[in-house]
């Protein structure tokens, strides 16, 4: 059992090091533990990371219930998954910044001390989506944005971006998918400058992210390794 938790914290610590030895110093790193334990995190914490993020609430509340007396309350939690409206009292609580902002009752819900980032959809191109993904439309994102500036104020961050992943979909898709994002980034800021987070990239899109202009990515399997399926 010791030799495995070395071996893992071995693994992590490298992994964790070529990342940021990859990235400007700037820029924010949040790894994203969904579907690992609990002791993932707490050595991740140890060697210095304090970002990490969920796409499920109940796992998010399960982990930072599980952490609570382990690691400093220094650490952020970041929400990025779908929004439900019976989860969101849960939210409240458990998240430090919710990214995944897309609906207009979700903003009455949502308590004003969370950081808060609108979800811009970007394969919404003149209009068109791949099935299922979540966001605003790029098209909305200003007055949508203005809603969320009026709600939260200074705790209003950003904007959040997942670049399309449709088949075949290319790297200059993906690019152009983020500088939509950074687009609609640039016109909030003019009336919301706190806005000025851009939550975009993922571990196989950061570097292209970074380049148009993300100051936060999510990475998961970049840090922890291939994730094991979870139903």
């Amino acid at each position: 059992m010791l030799n495995t938790m070395k071996a893992r914290r071995e693994e992590l610590s490298e992994n964790l090091k070529r990342v940021r030895d990859e990235i400007p110093e700037h820029l924010t790193l949040i790894v994203v533990t969904k579907t690992f334990p609990a002791s993932d995190v707490e050595i991740l914490y140890q060697l210095g990371q304090r970002d990490f993020a969920e796409n499920r609430v109940q796992e998010l509340i399960a982990k930072r219930d599980e952490l609570q007396e382990r690691i400093g309350a220094d650490v952020r939690w970041h929400y990025q998954g779908q929004i439900q409206s019976n989860k969101i009292s849960a939210l409240n609580r458990y998240a430090d910044v919710i990214h995944s902002l897309d609906s207009d009752q979700h903003i009455e819900k949502i308590d004003r001390s969370r950081e808060i980032l609108i979800q811009i959809n970007l394969d919404r191109d003149g209009g068109k989506s791949e099935e299922g993904r979540a966001g605003i439309a790029p098209e909305r994102s200003v007055d949508f944005a203005a809603k969320a500036f009026s709600k939260f104020g200074e705790s209003f961050k950003g904007v959040m971006g997942v670049s399309p992943h449709h088949a075949g979909v290319t790297t200059e898709g993906k690019r152009q998918g983020f500088t939509r994002l950074r687009k609609a980034s640039e016109k909030i800021l003019l009336f919301a400058p706190s806005a000025s987070w851009i939550s975009a990239g993922m571990s196989d899109d950061y570097k292209i992210a970074i380049a148009e202009g993300a100051t936060h990515i999510r990475l998961g399997s970049s840090i922890l390794g291939l994730r094991t399926p979870k139903n």
